[in-house]
């Protein structure tokens, strides 16, 4: 008995979204079909194929898009690379001046002007630095800022001192001449700058060296030398000295006493000199006082005059009579003029019954000088006898 093919017929429903459903061809079909978790036999839900195989479809198109990304990042970057290496490559050697960009190590910086590339920008080769006004690498001159001695140029005898290039220590910067000149001994001046320990200050004028040329600390600098100040005097020791006062003892000549005050040395002692006098209360020396005028002791007044208690002024001493204060046998005192005046002749005017102004053996008679009644004028003498 031949057997028959069993064909089981299957109906296609369309609802929404078209679905197939496969017909088995035998048994063994049927069971694979049973067992597909993608076929709905209800053929009412939407979501009935549950292939995966869109989803990574979707995988692969997002990793094709990234590689293409990567792709061209890489061409890009590859042709700016290729551009700048083609630019740097097209710098000639020797072409660039200073600070200008480099590649590091290359020729390109001007070798001649002592140029290199150590960075990526033309730098000075040390302990060279960029000159601006010569447009070249050069040691510093005088007066530029520094960090060692071998940054300044040792030939116009510079070093680096307090981080400025300056003349080493036995040579002084000439402005006019504008380098550093070999300083001899005893030349410099006042002010000067000096090696501290040489005897390059002008000695003569009292300077020392204390890194420049100076006086000591008890001297000042007087135009042209160091002297004492005021009020002192270079003693024996070569020091100043505070100028000694009134009445202490001093050498005759010297300028111990203090002439400030008006004190001389007189005798060994420090006084005011003969036409004044010592006053206590200011400690200074006065003129001395003439006639009438107000007095504390005889020192106060004039030699040829004294102080009475009572009166307290310059007046004659009271054992010379007629206001001669020591004036000549010929002259008086005149307290108008403050000095001795010549006593008038027979017949020379006078003032009535002051007969001191006339010669001692006349008298003032009504404004005129005359000899006393019963003497007669003998010229020969200049008296009345």
């Amino acid at each position: 008995m031949q057997k028959q093919a069993r064909v089981t017929q299957r109906n296609i429903q369309f609802q929404d979204t078209v679905q197939i459903r496969h017909i088995p061809a035998n048994d063994e079909q049927q069971n694979e079909i049973q067992t597909d978790t993608t076929w709905n036999p209800n053929l009412r839900d939407k979501n009935v194929f549950k292939d995966e195989k869109p989803k990574t479809q979707k995988r692969i198109v997002i990793g094709i898009i990234l590689a293409g990304c990567l792709i061209l990042a890489a061409v890009i970057g590859g042709i700016v690379a290729a551009v700048i290496t083609s630019k740097s490559s097209s710098t000639a050697d020797n072409s660039l001046s200073y600070n200008a960009n480099c590649d590091v190590g290359s020729n390109q910086c001007i070798s001649s002007k002592g140029l290199y590339c150590p960075n990526g920008f033309c730098s000075c080769t040390s302990p060279l630095s960029w000159n601006s006004v010569n447009s070249t690498c050069a040691l510093l001159t005088y007066n530029k800022t520094c960090t060692s001695s071998s940054q300044c140029d040792s030939s116009l005898q510079l070093v680096c001192t307090n981080q400025v290039c300056q003349c080493n220590s036995y040579y002084t910067y000439n402005t006019s001449s504008r380098v550093c000149t070999l300083i001899l001994n005893n030349t410099l001046t006042y002010g000067d700058t000096c090696t501290v320990g040489s005897n390059q200050c002008e000695s003569s004028a009292g300077l020392v060296c204390t890194g420049n040329c100076s006086c000591t600390t008890t001297k000042a600098w007087n135009v042209s030398a160091c002297s004492c100040p005021s009020e002192t005097f270079l003693n024996s020791s070569g020091l100043c000295e505070t100028q000694r006062l009134y009445n202490q003892t001093c050498v005759v000549g010297s300028m111990q006493c203090d002439s400030s005050r008006g004190l001389s040395c007189n005798n060994s002692i420090c006084t005011c000199d003969a036409t004044k006098y010592w006053n206590m209360n200011f400690q200074q020396c006065y003129q001395r006082l003439n006639y009438s005028q107000a007095c504390g002791a005889d020192s106060d007044c004039i030699p040829t005059l004294s102080c009475p208690t009572v009166s307290g002024v310059c007046n004659c001493p009271s054992y010379l009579s007629d206001y001669t204060c020591n004036c000549l046998n010929t002259q008086y005192y005149n307290p108008s003029t403050m000095q001795c005046v010549s006593r008038a002749t027979l017949g020379g005017s006078c003032t009535t019954s002051l007969n001191y102004t006339c010669l001692t053996s006349l008298y003032c008679n009504a404004g005129s000088c005359a000899c006393p009644s019963g003497t007669t004028w003998i010229s020969a003498n200049s008296t009345c006898v």
